[in-house]
């Protein structure tokens, strides 16, 4: 849907904060709309532009009019009652309204960072559990209370749960993947394929875990670990993908089926992915979006990721996390203290 463009006065070029376009892909958010994202960006560490991009569109589709049923006002949909708490004159013509949309963008960003802090502090002792950005969103569309009262992200009133899997599924389009590793190659990335592999397994963002899910085709009914993590959280009952089917199908769409990896990361008993002789060997310092890298002690692996870029500054990867999760972006600080081994597939 497009509406007519007008005119929004830009925003200070020197708008300090963090990554200076937080990874934002030109020419997809309307050129109006576009230096005020960016700038929304750089508010906090962890509210990246195509967060709050891929916010909008669910929120309002880009329609700086738009007007809820339940009464949500403007591109970023405030209700009238919760706008006053964050309310910006973010272009200082002398009024803060929800239907200015440099207003609401940058009220949007105060209201996710704010958050964030707030949810930080509340799991660091022990109140609420969950992914940052999974408790931002959900507060975001049912209140923080709502979070607060569930323990987490994790709420069942017919709209919240969706909410958050459909804003990151569309981070990607909004991401530029010319976000290259922490090297000096400086963050290009190189060739289709590392491309497509991370275009198709983002198709896929928000799609359960399942133990043993996934193919060269898409996500699979999960199998069975003998009474395990999986067995617990209903994967056999599950379509979904585990951390190498997930590797495996991207690599497998972005070829054209022409590489076909082994549905097991690899140990020192079974080769697996990490020592399949179609991939090169990189040192962590050179990896690149697109590449996997592989995690364990001594070369026995128990989980794959696809380096998926820097977002704000912060290593990310595209993965499948565990029994109970889903398919997500995390930072790949997350790891930390593992020995990480990073392979090419393209």
């Amino acid at each position: 849907m497009f509406f007519a463009a007008a005119s929004y006065q830009q925003p200070d070029d020197d708008t300090g904060g963090y990554s200076s376009q937080a990874g934002l892909k030109t020419g997809v958010v309307p050129p109006e709309f576009e230096p005020w994202v960016i700038k929304a960006g750089k508010r906090c560490k962890g509210i990246s532009a195509p967060v709050i991009a891929a916010q909008i569109e669910v929120e309002s589709g880009w329609n700086p009019n738009a007007v809820s049923p339940a009464g949500a006002e403007g591109l970023s949909q405030f209700m009238p009652y919760t706008w006053p708490s964050y309310a910006v004159d973010a272009n200082g013509n002398g009024t803060a309204s929800a239907f200015d949309p440099p207003d609401a963008i940058m009220a949007q960003a105060e209201f996710d960072c704010k958050t964030l802090e707030q949810a930080q502090k509340d799991k660091a002792s022990g109140r609420i559990s969950g992914d940052d950005l999974d408790i931002v969103l959900s507060a975001y569309n049912c209140g923080y209370g709502c979070v607060l009262a569930n323990g987490g992200p994790k709420i069942n009133n017919g709209e919240t749960e969706s909410y958050a899997p459909k804003i990151k599924s569309l981070i990607p389009k909004y991401s530029s993947l010319e976000q290259g590793g922490s090297g000096g190659r400086g963050g290009k990335l190189s060739g289709p394929v590392a491309k497509k592999i991370i275009q198709a397994a983002a198709r896929w963002l928000g799609t359960p875990y399942a133990w043993g899910g996934g193919n060269a085709d898409g996500p699979t009914k999960g199998i069975s670990d003998g009474g395990g993590a999986a067995d617990a959280n209903g994967d056999t009952e599950k379509i979904g993908f585990d951390c190498s089917g997930l590797t495996l199908y991207g690599l497998a769409q972005a070829t054209g089926k022409q590489v076909v990896l082994p549905h097991y990361t690899g140990d020192n008993s079974n080769p697996g992915q990490l020592n399949d002789s179609r991939g090169k060997q990189i040192s962590s310092a050179d990896k690149l979006p697109g590449d996997f890298i592989y995690f364990g002690p001594g070369g026995n692996t128990h989980h794959v990721a696809i380096y998926y870029g820097k977002q704000n500054g912060q290593d990310m990867i595209l993965h499948a996390p565990q029994s109970g999760d889903v398919v997500k972006i995390s930072p790949l600080s997350g790891f930390d203290g593992e020995e990480q081994y990073v392979r090419r597939f393209w």
